[in-house]
């Protein structure tokens, strides 16, 4: 008997990562082919790495041109601009991730995460600057004076914290990491695996580039 339950994709992300940028708009593509639920989860990068005590280090500067060109190379693929943050600090992303618990409770969240995501990589903009995360409200016809509210509060960071800590728990540590039954996957180019482990959540087949019949 076939499965027809909706499959639900956990989604753990920071808006200050331009890998989640890339994988979030797969991740909309793929569970819209899908008809797949994400439960966005905001997570702060900052927060995981002190929480798994990861060092900070330079890497070999043939290892960061690559990595450049890597980013590039998938923009592309993806048909985004993004563009480089020097000395990036991803608690600049706090706001705009409180701001993301108001855009979930008005159903605009997918429009919000576009808006934001193109703001910081395509105008360079400083998400943590409460009217630039205001305008973009503004565009997407929210109420205003109530997501204001939300950006200021500060207790939205305890529900940040807590996802930090229930992607560490499942064995995560960065951004963007989805979740499909207990199966996590971790970066932009797993996708192909989402998809795949959304089908065999689902019961369905679903047939992937590179896959045919023997």
């Amino acid at each position: 008997m076939t499965n027809d339950k909706q499959i639900s994709v956990e989604f753990y992300f920071d808006y200050s990562c331009p890998w989640t940028y890339l994988g979030y708009k797969r991740l909309i593509q793929t569970a819209t082919r899908t008809a797949s639920l994400i439960v966005w989860k905001p997570i702060n990068l900052e927060i995981v790495s002190e929480a798994l005590n990861k060092p900070k280090k330079e890497s070999p500067k043939y290892i960061t041109n690559y990595k450049k060109k890597d980013l590039q190379d998938w923009a592309s693929y993806c048909s985004l601009d993004i563009k480089e943050h020097k000395n990036l600090d991803h608690r600049v992303s706090l706001k705009a991730s409180r701001g993301a618990f108001f855009a979930l409770s008005e159903d605009k969240i997918v429009d919000y995460s576009s808006e934001v995501f193109k703001a910081f990589f395509t105008d360079l903009a400083d998400i943590s600057d409460d009217q630039v995360l205001i305008n973009i409200a503004e565009k997407l016809d929210m109420d205003i004076e109530a997501f204001e509210e939300s950006i200021q509060n500060d207790l939205q960071d305890e529900i940040i914290q807590s996802n930090c800590q229930e992607l560490i728990s499942k064995g995560g540590y960065g951004s963007p990491t989805m979740v499909v039954d207990k199966q996590l996957f971790f970066g932009n180019d797993r996708m192909n695996l989402v998809e795949f482990a959304i089908g065999q959540a689902s019961g369905k087949v679903l047939v992937l580039p590179g896959q045919h019949d023997a």
